[in-house]
């Protein structure tokens, strides 16, 4: 039964909202969505099905190509992989639902029924692995009372830090997405929220454990977000013809679910789009080939990283 509710699992989403004029496809034909050169938003998963005419570059795969290789990137695609399986955690639908709670717009969030609950809290019932099961069916994500109430409390905190910078995420302006050709490589990119004034910047939300900025700077290279934010900018570019400025909204699971604005200063930009051209020649080989090599054969001699060698210097002279 369809419902107007949406923390119940019928819920049904008003139709997205087309920022450019462009005509939909209509529902029987929605697996084949044409591609779109502009900023407009389909639905999830139609989105990450890959609407291009052939495999397109989204920043997941971009990011395993330069810190992994193409075959960590092949494998993760959807449309390349025919053994691919989503990867449901719970951290996972924490990051979800925030993102939910906090853009406006997305995949719906809805709580498992306690009386559902074994003795112990878990869900590890007959009845909670079919309500989850169902509840993923329908595009959902299910979490117990207590993180449903943990995520509303990083809504609170967000909503009242990001005013405290004058940002309002206008739910309309989030989960915007665009496929286009750069350099003759398919990309494509569904972007957090894009405000409709081009002065400001394109926003990014990620849930941490640690929103300190010198936390942030380590997720941004041990997580490619470098490489994410310019790829980004790259397909906004490329869609419109703004040269926007991108921000990470950073924001902890636990109290006080602080909140932290970080963007690249212009070196670090630099290299990421350096970083982010790569990663789209490297596909673009990949795809036209169809070879996706893994990693280099043979014995890999490694040496010492520049600060063990400094740390057994100064141990050599206490």
């Amino acid at each position: 039964m369809m419902s107007d509710n949406p923390f119940e699992i019928g819920y049904v989403e008003p139709e997205p909202t087309i920022f450019d004029e462009i005509d939909r496809e209509p529902k029987e034909r929605a697996a084949k969505v044409a591609p779109i050169n502009g900023i407009t938003r389909i639905p999830a998963a139609e989105y990450h099905a890959d609407p291009a005419p052939e495999p397109s570059l989204s920043a997941t795969p971009a990011k395993l190509l330069l810190r992994k290789s193409p075959l960590h990137a092949w494998h993760a695609c959807r449309r390349l992989n025919p053994n691919w399986q989503p990867v449901n955690s719970e951290e996972f639908d924490i990051g979800t639902a925030a993102h939910r709670a906090v853009l406006g717009f997305g995949s719906d969030y809805v709580a498992i029924p306690e009386s559902l609950l074994a003795s112990n809290g878990a869900a590890s019932t007959k009845e909670a692995k079919a309500f989850i099961t169902d509840a993923r069916a329908a595009g959902q994500t299910p979490l117990k009372a207590d993180k449903i109430a943990q995520i509303e409390e990083m809504r609170t905190v967000a909503d009242a830090r990001l005013a405290e910078h004058g940002i309002v995420l206008d739910p309309q302006r989030s989960e915007v997405n665009a496929v286009v050709q750069i350099d003759g490589v398919w990309c494509r990119a569904m972007f957090d929220n894009a405000p409709a004034d081009p002065a400001e910047p394109l926003y990014d939300f990620k849930t941490c454990a640690d929103a300190s900025p010198e936390a942030c700077l380590k997720a941004i290279l041990n997580y490619g977000y470098d490489v994410q934010a310019e790829h980004y900018r790259a397909v906004w570019k490329a869609a419109t013809g703004e040269d926007r400025r991108f921000v990470f909204i950073f924001q902890e699971k636990s109290a006080p679910y602080e909140v932290t604005l970080v963007t690249l200063s212009g070196s670090f930009r630099n290299f990421a789009e350096r970083r982010a051209a790569k990663a789209r020649k490297i596909w673009g080989e990949c795809v036209k080939s169809n070879k996706w090599p893994g990693y280099p054969a043979g014995t890999h001699e490694v040496n010492p990283p520049a600060w063990l060698i400094e740390r057994e210097l100064q141990e050599d002279f206490k």
